[in-house]
């Protein structure tokens, strides 16, 4: 549980849901005890800067709540903000962290006519695939932003052959476990569209290891509060910080007309009233991984109130991200 707040003064006591269990394994000398430590850190998606009024005031939210809660890292999966001078002050929000920053690129984020060098630049990274490593824990880093001749209509959503290659090779070269960061997701048939080809690698590693060395792949991207299991691997999906997209079908005001009219693509969302982000802590010690959510509400209208399918409603779609605890079982000697 973790309390959210805009104004960083208004408590609440925020509950994400039911946790849910999934059993990973560590191997013998990581089982042979505290070859891990203890790792904390933050994760933001989908916050999109260019939609939002309010997106400087939900990032300072979430580096407020980062600082008191002395993370290790943070991360944002995506769909941040375009590389526009205009967007320099939510950038360096983001930046000001306390602990180190890491960026995921999304889709939206080259909108406007920009491109993968450019949001490079802005951000002030060498690279959109690359990795890192916290407290023996190696984390990998993927774009799925390639294109390929056969990809469907819209944005591109591929993980091409380069970048399989450098996954396989950063496993086979490492021992230790693994988190994979992404911005589309690898188990959403929505997401990226040859997740089972990057699957196969992870689960390869995984049988070339004895063990699940990956400990959990984190995405944003379908702005759902979700997570699945693929093959022993959780598939955790971290709801947009911002709001679900509901389109033009479901285009309404939420907020007072001067704020739809300096920012019009407000009205095909449903907004969260706080800001939504995840904490995940990987404690050995407890064999587990814990991840604390954020429970907010629907800036009215309400789903309810434009009449969207309550089916849709079954799928993940929430105005929080949810408590969860993914177990860790490690090996006995």
């Amino acid at each position: 549980m973790y309390p959210c707040s805009m104004s960083l003064t208004r408590r609440q006591a925020l509950r994400g849901g039911a946790a849910s269990a999934l059993v990973l394994a560590l191997p013998a000398p990581y089982g042979g005890r505290r070859r891990l430590d203890r790792v904390t850190f933050g994760l933001c998606a989908d916050v999109h800067q260019d939609i939002m009024h309010d997106a400087v005031e939900r990032m300072n939210a979430f580096v407020h709540a980062m600082n008191e809660r002395k993370v290790d890292f943070v991360a944002q999966l995506g769909d941040f903000c375009t590389p526009k001078e205009e967007n320099r002050r939510f950038l360096e929000t983001f930046h000001s962290v306390d602990g180190s920053h890491h960026h995921v690129r999304g889709n939206h984020d080259t909108d406007g006519g920009f491109d993968a060098e450019q949001v490079k630049a802005f951000w002030g990274i060498e690279a959109t695939t690359y990795t890192f490593e916290r407290g023996g824990v190696q984390f990998l880093v993927l774009d799925g932003n390639d294109r390929h001749e056969n990809a469907d209509a819209g944005y591109p959503r591929h993980v091409g052959p380069e970048q399989l290659a450098w996954l396989d090779a950063e496993l086979t070269a490492g021992a230790g476990p693994v988190v994979v960061l992404s911005h589309q997701s690898l188990e959403n048939p929505s997401g990226v569209d040859n997740a089972g080809a990057v699957r196969a690698v992870l689960e390869r590693a995984n049988e070339r290891a004895g063990w699940r060395r990956v400990l959990a792949c984190f995405s944003g991207h379908h702005h759902l509060d979700a997570v699945v299991e693929i093959a022993g691997i959780p598939y955790v999906q971290v709801n947009s910080m911002s709001y679900y997209w509901v389109g033009r079908e479901y285009k309404h005001q939420s907020y007072p007309q001067h704020i739809h009219a300096s920012h019009p693509w407000i009205e095909f969302t449903m907004p969260y009233r706080d800001p939504l982000w995840a904490t995940v802590t990987i404690d050995p010690e407890a064999d587990e991984i814990r991840i604390e959510g954020v429970r907010s509400s629907w800036v009215a209208p309400t789903p309810a109130d434009l009449g969207y399918p309550a089916e849709a409603m079954k799928m993940g779609i929430a105005c929080s991200v949810a408590d969860r605890t993914l177990a860790i079982e490690q090996p006995r000697d």
